[in-house]
């Protein structure tokens, strides 16, 4: 099956960077890349996320742009926060930190990790009310995985984000969320 914004649907649907300044990184993906437009939330502080399950409070910006059918998201954590972005940074800077996989049904995806000994490294509800989950394959494959539970606000946030994209005139650069 695949998703309205063109993705098959239990796949990647996104390719995430953790960046120094999230502001100048957009312009830098804009002016080299031509990947446009943005939309930027932040800074905000999370309310639900846990980092190897104890609860954290992370100041994070998070930004969001489709190249196709495939999201570019850009992450800056603001503070010194314990995360899986700060291990990543710690170990090898700032670039590539994640894969985003689509997850049609959640809690099998859960029960799964769980039966494979996979534990999760990070767990948060997006401003919607999605839940992910970020288990690390940084040993085996370069980079963690993130599981983004796939509903109908999910998707429809998702693709309207792509529909922009596709009907973009170039006015707004950046969408304040």
């Amino acid at each position: 099956m695949y998703l309205k914004f063109g993705q098959p649907d239990n796949s990647i649907i996104q390719l995430a960077y953790v960046v120094e300044d999230i502001e100048a990184s957009i312009l830098h993906y804009h002016k080299h890349m031509h990947v446009a437009p943005w939309q930027l939330r932040g800074p905000f502080t999370t309310t639900s996320a846990k980092y190897h399950g104890e609860i954290v409070a992370l100041s994070l910006s998070i930004a969001h742009a489709f190249v196709g059918h495939t999201m570019i998201e850009l992450i800056q954590q603001h503070d010194k926060t314990p995360s899986v972005y700060t291990d990543t940074i710690k170990e090898r800077g700032y670039g590539f930190h994640h894969w985003g996989v689509s997850c049609p049904d959640y809690e099998a995806l859960l029960k799964r990790l769980h039966d494979e000994g996979k534990a999760i490294a990070f767990e948060d509800k997006t401003a919607i009310g999605t839940r992910v989950a970020y288990v690390d394959y940084r040993a085996d494959m370069g980079g963690f995985v993130e599981y983004i539970e796939m509903n109908s606000a999910a998707e429809a946030r998702y693709t309207a984000m792509f529909t922009r994209a596709l009907t973009w005139d170039q006015s707004e650069l950046i969408l304040r969320l």
